[in-house]
């Protein structure tokens, strides 16, 4: 094992030995740099002459939009102006109603409904409840669901209105 370390390191001392700095072929180069003189001096360029004469081309804004400026709403839709005015307080409107499921119908001296989220969370609603992103307002509570009123714009600009019945679902053991 100590044969072949002895060996290795005699072969690399051989090596190392032929790669002295001072060679031969390297040390007689010398660098020069040419610069480049000019004996002659430039001429003097004159300007050309322009007349200063009124272009008959020009850009009037007579009747046209600027380009350069934003475009500008005139007037506020109505469904614009009351999502600016009602703050979303309740996480109920955060929710669209694909993803509320009705749980249970309270009955009693006022008409309640239990309604679940996709994450399992449950609210108690009544009638009068905004629920919903569309501006959702529950309007009856019915022993076999809830309706719910919802005011939407369409691609016209209209205002809309749609009444959605989340029902009740049977469980697999009730008739």
């Amino acid at each position: 094992m100590k044969i072949p370390i002895y060996i290795a390191a005699f072969v690399l001392l051989g090596l190392l030995s032929g790669c002295s700095g001072n060679s031969s072929s390297t040390s007689h180069v010398i660098y020069t740099h040419k610069r480049f003189i000019h004996h002659n001096k430039p001429k003097v360029v004159k300007p050309v002459f322009r007349e200063n004469k009124e272009s008959s081309h020009q850009y009037v804004l007579k009747g046209v939009r600027d380009p350069f400026k934003p475009f500008e709403l005139k007037a506020e839709s109505k469904v614009a102006s009351e999502k600016t005015k009602k703050k979303i307080i309740d996480p109920l409107q955060r929710l669209s109603l694909s993803q509320i499921k009705l749980v249970g119908i309270i009955w009693g001296a006022k008409k309640r409904a239990l309604i679940e989220d996709t994450s399992g969370m449950g609210y108690i609603i009544k009638k009068g409840t905004l629920l919903g992103e569309n501006s959702g307002v529950v309007t009856h509570i019915s022993p076999d669901g809830i309706t719910i009123e919802q005011h939407f714009k369409d691609y016209m600009g209209r205002i809309n209105t749609r009444e959605v019945v989340l029902r009740l679902r049977k469980e697999e053991g009730e008739m």
